[in-house]
């Protein structure tokens, strides 16, 4: 059995994404301290000291934190096929991706990352590594069978949520500015300002990561590279690829033949 996974701790005196990314396989973003606000595909949440989020392959998210506040956090990364060699099912990672750690949990937490993150002098060592990400899986797993009740938030601005349903139901079709503030009856500069409020992306920052996560789902598919950017929405297929490449870090070739199920 391979069990592929990836672990890091991160520091930053202050954090804020430049852009929205996203992966190639499951991230678990684990903070230590409290941060401001996480973006994960279409809902933003509070970015909490002991919340566990959970975010799919291909999920675009944007995380930042406040000016002058240190943000820590534990980072993993591991591909789908690792968690179903360990039995742990289909893990929710859309809507209600996150779950709130007791104090109990969040030291647990905090002592198996510190276990996955020290690099293994010798078998035994990584022998250790690979029992802590299986009993911090069971953890995650444990969270999501039985979710407790959080304070947890989805966005209040229903009127974005509506222009983000239209933008990911419509990627094949034009989508500009000018016909979305039109459809949703709202000023251009309302709309931009509502939609960076509540998301913290711009509304053409959004479409194209949706058009780009949706064209990933293509090439895993075994779409080829010209008809998964055009049925993404891409007229261009230069310009399908360096926007591809911009936001994923690999050409959507490289993406296929990495990815594909």
């Amino acid at each position: 059995m391979d069990l592929t996974f990836n672990a890091y701790r991160r520091t930053d005196p202050w954090w804020d994404m430049a852009r929205p990314h996203l992966h190639g396989e499951l991230e678990l973003l684990f903070p230590l301290t409290d941060g401001d606000s996480i973006f994960i595909d279409n809902v933003s949440y509070p970015l909490r000291r002991g919340t566990l989020f959970l975010m799919d392959a291909g999920v675009p998210h944007r995380s930042r934190a406040r000016k002058g506040q240190t943000y820590h956090r534990c980072i993993l990364h591991f591909p789908w096929e690792t968690a179903r060699a360990l039995g742990a099912g289909e893990l929710p990672t859309g809507h209600g991706c996150c779950a709130a750690l007791s104090e109990t949990e969040f030291d647990l937490c905090s002592r198996l990352f510190e276990r996955l993150t020290v690099a293994a002098a010798n078998p035994a060592g990584e022998l250790r590594r690979t029992a802590a990400f299986v009993e911090l899986l069971a953890l995650v797993a444990d969270k999501w069978s039985a979710p407790a009740e959080t304070d947890l938030p989805a966005p209040a601005d229903s009127t974005v949520a509506a222009v983000i349903a239209h933008i990911r139901g419509h990627l094949a079709q034009p989508l500009t500015l000018d016909a979305l503030a039109e459809q949703f009856f709202l000023s251009k500069s309302a709309l931009c300002h509502r939609f960076k409020a509540a998301t913290g992306f711009t509304v053409m920052e959004y479409v194209i990561l949706c058009r780009v996560r949706c064209a990933g789902a293509l090439l895993r598919r075994g779409m080829s590279v010209r008809a998964a950017g055009e049925s993404s929405g891409f007229g261009d297929n230069a310009h399908f690829i360096r926007t591809f490449r911009r936001i994923t870090g690999m050409t959507p070739g490289q993406y296929a033949k990495e990815q594909k199920e």
